[in-house]
């Protein structure tokens, strides 16, 4: 079994360009994703630690202010400064969260270390909330209320924390604020950094699908090309018989090889008839002019008698007329395919051309004892068109059916019309033409067959020009036989 190879490390193929597009694209939008979603987690995880540390000071700051607005404080000061130590505390415990009071002029004067045991500590604070110092800017916001954001209180934590304050009141008079701060660093890196691994594996795991899709998607077009390819190394040296394997598939490269084959086939046909044309044309000019050339040698030195010259250069002189007409029709068929016919446009009648044409082979139809019918019943059919050209398919069409009708035949012609064109058809009674010949006898340089053609000089080209000169004058001819019985030929041209 043949394995794939798809040349990952060349630029410029088709797997390097798609690969480089496709993961750009995949690397791109994780990116995106990854930046949004890395920002809505962040947004998201800081509003919700703000949301916890904003309503657990709220209901800090309200117990505060009902202990201290209670009469206990009157009667018992130490259980009332126990039980504000002790719920600092349990919030701190159960939440994690740094819980602590301070007094209007920002320094702690209660913290969850504050309580040992069931007496309050002499020095109020630990070390480390004894040095807090809450910035005066933030201390004339939280006399009017509540205070929710994400900071470093000016400096006095070394992260960004959640930080959120609320003011209590003692009889109505402001007399300090709590405070309750979470760290944010910590939690949104923890998810951050889950989400990264996360988009990373995913990431591998698209760029693996890509590779392969890529990879299989390249290999589907690159081989067909390779072949279309191979075909074209071969056409360009002359060999048309590689074909280029069909696709099993309706997409535009499905189409292109199918197109391309038959460009192909046609190709092989063209070059086979012009290596067909090339040998005809070839024996055409090799005969007469060896004829004409063996008879002006007799006549110089003597060999052919003078009572027989005149004999011979007549025979000379209808091959030079032979060769002249070869050459004008492949003249002619040039100037109609590189289209630099001019043509002269004027009314004429084809049913007055017909009768013309017939009355200049009236020999022939002699010799050869054929009926023709129908010239007498023909009526008038005027169209626009170039007269010689007209003149030379109905000379082609005529000229072909006395060749091939058989001794004692019979040739019918008729004409029609309608609105917009006219028809005339020439019938003629023989041999006919095989049904797997007729779609090709309008090719270029096409002959039946040899046996059909033995006892005419042809050389293929007459069909061919019949067709381009009725084409030119947007018309159309087709052909209908029936072997060993007749053929038609019918022509239909615009008025």
């Amino acid at each position: 079994m043949k394995k794939r190879t798809f040349a990952l490390g060349k630029r410029g193929t088709f797997f390097f360009k798609y690969f480089t597009i496709f993961s750009s694209i995949v690397l791109v939008s994780f990116l995106i994703i990854g930046s949004s979603l890395m920002l809505f987690i962040t947004k998201t995880l800081t509003s919700q630690v703000l949301d916890k540390t904003k309503s657990n000071v709220i209901n800090l700051a309200q117990m505060t202010a009902e202990i201290l607005n209670s009469d206990a404080i009157k009667n018992n000061p130490q259980g009332v400064a126990i039980t504000l130590c002790k719920n600092v505390e349990i919030l701190s415990e159960c939440t994690g969260y740094d819980v602590y009071i301070c007094d209007t002029k920002g320094s702690v004067i209660i913290c969850p270390e504050t309580l040992s045991g069931m007496q309050v500590s002499n020095i109020h604070v630990c070390d480390k909330h004894s040095k807090i110092q809450v910035p005066l800017t933030y201390l004339n916001r939280v006399k009017t209320g509540e205070v929710s954001e994400i900071s470093t209180l000016n400096g006095v934590y070394d992260g960004y924390q959640s930080v959120s304050m609320a003011p209590f009141y003692v009889n109505n008079s402001y007399r300090g604020f709590c405070i309750v701060s979470a760290p944010v660093t910590g939690t949104i890196y923890d998810y951050i950094q889950k989400t990264f691994v996360m988009f990373i594996i995913s990431a591998a795991i698209a760029l693996v699908l890509v590779t392969i899709a890529v990879g299989l998607m390249t290999e589907r077009i690159a081989k067909p090309i390779r072949n279309l390819e191979n075909a074209t190394k071969c056409y360009s040296v002359g060999d048309f018989s590689y074909r280029v394997p069909e696709l099993n598939t309706n997409d535009e490269l499905a189409a292109l090889i199918t197109k391309f084959n038959a460009m192909a086939n046609a190709l092989a046909q063209l070059e086979n008839s012009r290596r067909s044309f090339v040998a005809n044309v070839s024996h055409e000019f090799k005969t007469p002019m060896t004829t004409i050339g063996g008879f002006i040698n007799g006549i110089l030195d003597g060999t052919i008698p003078h009572e027989k010259q005149n004999y011979y250069l007549n025979i000379v002189s209808s091959e030079i007329n032979r060769l002249s007409k070869m050459v004008t029709t492949m003249l002619n068929i040039s100037k109609i395919e590189t289209g630099n016919v001019d043509m002269t446009v004027e009314k004429l009648d084809i049913s007055q051309k017909l009768v013309t044409t017939f009355l200049g082979f009236e020999q022939l139809i002699s010799e050869k004892k054929i009926e023709i019918c129908g010239l007498e019943d023909l009526e008038q059919s005027v169209i626009h068109g170039d007269s010689a050209m007209i003149d030379q398919v109905i000379y082609n069409l005529v000229d072909n059916a006395v060749k091939f009708t058989n001794e004692g035949g019979k040739i019918t012609v008729n004409t029609a019309s309608d609105k917009n064109n006219i028809y005339f058809a020439i019938t003629n009674t023989g041999k006919g033409i095989p049904e797997k010949e007729l779609p090709k006898v309008f090719e270029r340089f096409y002959k039946v067959d040899q046996s059909r053609s033995t006892d005419v000089k042809s050389t293929g080209l007459g069909l061919y020009l019949i067709k381009s000169i009725v084409e030119l004058h947007n018309g159309t001819v087709t052909v209908e036989s029936k072997p060993d019985n007749f053929t038609r030929f019918t022509v239909k041209l615009p008025k």
